[in-house]
């Protein structure tokens, strides 16, 4: 009688101990990457930062929180292309994402600085070209700015040459 009382309360426990352990380890579905099609990835303390792009020329802003699980995938933005040669991606913080991040896709060679200012800040954000993960994309330059001190309204980007003129000027309302 106590082998089969010892074995029901194993069996039951056990039961408990997977549904809780499934129920912890429960992940949202991470969005699914070609190789070929990721553009850009940076890593921080919260999470991964990914820039990619699909057969039609898009690119998309993602950013994946880093738990104690692994990554799991916390939204996306995607682009407002404003000519042929330069796209802007925009991904506001929230609960998930603790920095509003800004992304600037350009082909033009010439471009080789970006400043990014939000009305109601005093701090622009300078970037220079990030290093991309594709090797058939060699004239596809990517610069980010994140922070938390963005809210991503009002945000005027320029865009300047090796000589510091104004190439691109975009006002984002």
């Amino acid at each position: 009688m106590k082998e089969h009382l010892l074995t029901i309360f194993l069996a039951f426990t056990t039961g408990i101990t997977l549904f809780i352990f499934s129920f912890i380890s429960s992940r949202s579905t991470l969005p699914v990457f070609d190789f070929d099609d990721l553009l850009f990835e940076h890593q921080t303390i919260h999470g991964n930062i990914v820039i990619t792009s699909n057969p039609y020329g898009e690119f998309t802003l993602s950013f994946l929180n880093r738990d104690i699980g692994g990554l799991r995938h916390a939204g996306s933005a995607y682009e407002e292309r404003f000519d042929s040669d330069i796209s802007f991606l925009n991904l506001p913080a929230n609960a998930d994402i603790p920095f509003t991040i800004h992304a600037v896709v350009s082909s033009n060679p010439d471009l080789h600085e970006v400043i990014i200012m939000e009305s109601g800040s005093q701090i622009a954000h300078g970037t220079h070209a990030k290093k991309t993960t594709c090797e058939h994309c060699s004239p596809t330059a990517v610069f980010m700015v994140a922070s938390s001190d963005l809210t991503g309204e009002d945000v005027l980007i320029l865009g300047l040459n090796q000589q510091g003129e104004i190439l691109v000027e975009i006002e984002i309302p």
